[in-house]
């Protein structure tokens, strides 16, 4: 019933006429008189029904005359259905809307004696998701390869005679419901937030798509994914071993990974022809050495890429661990171009051979001098040298700055520290030879003559120092480029090496497709952020003054300093244009004064055109339809790894000096403490 059935109501058993009029009262504990006068009103008198507990309300009807002409009551039970709590109630009060959970139809997975599932693991899939959703626990009296027999885990205690029993049909090899009980007559089933035998191969079930689709999804995400869509709380061990499940569902397992690099070398060189995939296996052992991947697609677009690489090595986190080899390029736009990977069992002198090895032989053929960029790592520097003895060779100037911090290793304080690195900073990043001797003065006479000489004595000056560099060196300082690489594989290198190149390989391919299309749409003639740093460096120029000497050399100044600009031999005094290999603020300015176009001094790899002939050599898919038939049969066995000492390390080791100052909020001093943590001794002035 509603307020315009209680009307007609009224004016039917009242035998009032269109014409009268007439209005309702009704009273509550709370007021002797509430006016009834619409649909709001009447909704009203049910909650107060409700509140007040009333089994019924007297609605008294009263003409416009004044007189009471009669009297009727409403029975709330009859109506009951009429009232809605959370229409009255505020929005912390309301019973939000019922959510509906993937795991609802697990209920109905078991049905019937006679029901029919694909195999006998599709019936103990069905069974564990069944008992999950319904809330109990069942124990297993018969379970093998053709029955299966499960009862309530409270049958020998409440006598609970709940059962299901089945059998595999030897005609077709499903599974039926041969005896189903499904009563429980122990003390009850209440579903919880959790469940026993929710475990990783349930779970595995439920994320298989997921994961397919995100290998880097966390056991957190998990967990959290899972409760939302499912309604249930899993472990953190049981997230991790059904995504490890999922991987191995994938991929095969972490042995049987090693086998396949077999049928993946083939694979790549039949759909990508050009490309390079080296594999090593032990001949007496038939163990894993190494393998080193590049594609055609990489090699062809590296052409149109800066000449220089950087080079670094990553440690592997799957079970077998190993070392991920890489060498990345940088494309106009300031992004990673990755070019070579290769995968072995450890950071050796032997293994950066073959991954110069094979390097070599893809970079020879374009004729290029490459800049190479490294940390130093172990056994590094001895392979480069014999397989790259010519070409010119940096360091990273942040591995250099910790090496530096560990020389003061309990010498001195950290603000003494502090200011030697700041001094070094200058001395690294001199622009000339005179600069370089001033602040390699200022940082003898803070660091010690004696610490500094040995620690300079070490490096020579043309690896690290931008005044004795010969050469075109992009401005590059530090192996950055290296370290984004390996954050952006960091998922794929928990993954088996058949998995890690294989997930690499995809990843790349989508990169350098987006890559592909995004650069289409560009309308300039440089990259994006090369676009943007010609503009800035064209603001800068507006204020130096020119005055030309001869044909394209001119001294260009401002209001404190002069500068020498060349731009036949494309140099200044300033000696940015030459590190850089972009036109500084100074050779714009004598380029602009001598009405040439700036764009024809620009290095072409800064480019759009450039950019996009990087990315237009795709990577070609990979089909794994026919890979049992392949002609490959090899069976690799795993590398032979011994465990490190104590917990296993999932994330990088940093080096002594490598965390960043910072000032105390107690103390007020720069250091690697906080304001909670802090011991320094305070002198107050009271």
């Amino acid at each position: 019933m509603n307020y315009s059935d209680l009307i007609q109501s009224i004016r039917k058993r009242f035998k009032f006429s269109s014409n009268d009029s007439f209005h309702l009262e009704y009273s509550s504990p709370a007021c002797s008189s509430v006016y009834l006068d619409n649909e709001s009103d009447f909704k009203m008198l049910f909650c107060c029904a409700k509140i007040y507990h009333m089994d019924n309300v007297l609605v008294t009807v009263v003409k416009d005359v004044g007189k009471s002409c009669s009297s009727t009551s409403v029975v709330v039970d009859d109506c009951a259905e009429m009232i809605d709590e959370n229409d009255y109630l505020g929005d912390a009060f309301k019973d939000g809307p019922q959510k509906f959970f993937l795991s609802d139809e697990w209920g109905s997975y078991l049905s019937h004696a006679g029901q029919k599932f694909e195999s006998i693991a599709d019936f103990r899939d069905k069974l564990r998701k069944f008992a999950v959703q319904s809330g109990f626990h069942y124990v297993l009296s018969r379970n093998d390869s053709i029955y299966v027999n499960a009862v309530c885990a409270n049958r020998d205690v409440d006598h609970c005679g709940w059962e299901v029993l089945g059998s595999v049909a030897s005609i077709n090899q499903c599974f039926y419901i041969t005896r189903f009980n499904n009563v429980h007559t122990c003390r009850g089933m209440i579903r919880n937030r959790s469940h026993r035998q929710l475990g990783s191969k349930i779970v595995r079930t439920c994320i298989e798509s997921t994961v397919c689709l995100n290998l880097g999804l966390k056991p957190r995400e998990i967990m959290s994914n899972f409760k939302s869509t499912y309604g249930y709380e899993i472990s953190y061990k049981v997230a991790s071993r059904a995504k490890k499940r999922c991987v191995e569902k994938m991929y095969g397992s972490e042995c049987d990974s090693f086998s396949m690099l077999s049928w993946f070398r083939e694979a790549v060189l039949e759909t990508n022809p050009g490309s390079s995939v080296v594999l090593e296996v032990d001949e007496s052992t038939e163990r894993f050495k190494r393998v080193f991947v590049s594609y055609a697609g990489q090699i062809q677009g590296f052409k149109f890429s800066l000449p220089v690489l950087y080079v670094d090595g990553a440690f592997g986190k799957s079970k077998y661990k190993g070392q991920i080899l890489a060498a990345t390029g940088r494309n106009g736009n300031k992004g990673f171009f990755p070019l070579a990977l290769c995968f072995c069992d450890s950071e050796t002198e032997e293994n950066w051979l073959f991954f110069f090895k094979n390097l070599k032989a893809l970079l020879e053929p374009q004729g290029r001098i490459i800049t190479f960029i490294s940390d130093r790592g172990v056994g590094l520097l001895k392979a480069f040298d014999l397989i790259f003895p010519g070409n010119p060779h940096l360091y990273c100037y942040h591995h250099l700055r910790y090496n530096l911090s560990r020389k003061y290793k309990n010498k001195g304080g950290e603000i003494v520290v502090a200011d030697v690195l700041q001094k070094f900073f200058k001395v690294a990043y001199a622009s000339t030879e005179k600069s370089f001797y001033f602040h390699l003065k200022n940082l003898r006479d803070e660091g010690g003559a004696a610490t500094i000489d040995e620690f300079i004595r070490e490096i020579p000056l043309e690896h690290w120092c931008r005044a004795f560099f010969k050469g075109c060196r992009y401005g590059i300082m530090a192996n950055g480029i290296a370290e984004s690489f390996n954050n952006w594989i960091v998922a794929e290198r928990s993954l088996p090496p058949f998995a890690m190149l294989d997930q690499t390989r995809m990843k790349e391919m989508k990169m350098m497709s987006e890559r592909s299309v995004e650069s289409k749409s560009w309308t300039t003639k440089l990259t994006p952020k090369m676009e943007k740093r010609l503009k800035e460096q064209l603001d800068r120029s507006r204020v130096f003054r020119l005055i030309a000497s001869h044909e394209n050399v001119y001294e260009v100044r401002n209001d404190k300093y002069s500068y020498s600009v060349d731009i036949s031999t494309r140099t200044c005094s300033c000696v940015k244009w030459q590190i850089n290999c972009f036109p500084c603020a100074h050779a714009l300015a004598a380029i602009q004064g001598a009405r040439l176009d700036v764009y024809d001094f620009i290095d072409p790899y800064f480019t759009a055109e450039y950019y996009r002939m990087c990315y237009s050599f795709p990577i070609a898919p990979l089909s794994n339809v026919d890979a049992s038939c392949s002609s490959t049969e090899d069976f690799i066995l795993p590398p032979v790894t011994k465990r490190p000492a104590g917990r296993p390390k999932s994330k990088r080791i940093a080096s002594a000096g490598e965390k960043k100052l910072i000032r105390c909020g107690r103390c007020n001093k720069m250091g690697h403490h906080n304001k909670k943590s802090c011991t320094e001794p305070l002198n107050m002035l009271l």
